[in-house]
């Protein structure tokens, strides 16, 4: 299976009257992502699931990066992606695709909950993570239908896309 890992853009800081919750991309932020999106156009087929979390940030993000590779189908919105949740949960979501013979998934969602998923999925524990910057992407190729263990097939920052694109 193909594991995508996407951290969202540069978001607006919290403050007084904006919960964490309804923080958005900021307009450098989408720029960002714009200017990645070719790239990740190159490298990345539509996915068939992309499950993002309910964060307004992370929601934004999703919306830029299923235009990028041209995604057809619904986003999946999931508790289990917000930056609070144990990485386990993450992880039970993609045990559910792989026991559905998913071929490939994107998860969009935030630091520290993504290195440590990514750590996990590189060396099969979960104390070792592997933190993304805001706007990184990061593919991950499993060796068999049998473990979500695999290797890593790039990690672009959303700065390198945007100058590759």
């Amino acid at each position: 299976m193909h594991i995508y890992l996407l951290r969202h853009g540069i978001a607006a800081d919290a403050g007084p009257g904006v919960a964490d919750h309804d923080r958005a991309l900021t307009e450098d932020g989408w720029s960002r992502l714009r200017r990645a999106a070719p790239t990740w156009r190159r490298l990345i087929a539509p996915p068939q699931a992309v499950l993002v979390s309910p964060l307004r940030r992370a929601q934004e993000t999703a919306q830029a990066f299923v235009e990028a590779v041209q995604f057809r189908g619904e986003l999946r919105t999931d508790q289990a992606l917000v930056p609070t949740a144990a990485p386990s949960l993450a992880l039970n979501l993609l045990e559910i695709e792989a026991l559905s013979q998913t071929a490939s998934v994107a998860l969009i969602g935030h630091e520290p909950h993504l290195g440590y998923l990514l750590g996990t999925l590189l060396t099969g524990h979960p104390r070792h993570p592997v933190p993304l910057k805001k706007g990184m992407l990061v593919a991950i190729e499993t060796e068999s239908a049998a473990s979500l263990v695999g290797s890593l097939r790039f990690a672009l920052s959303c700065k390198c896309a945007g100058e590759l694109g």
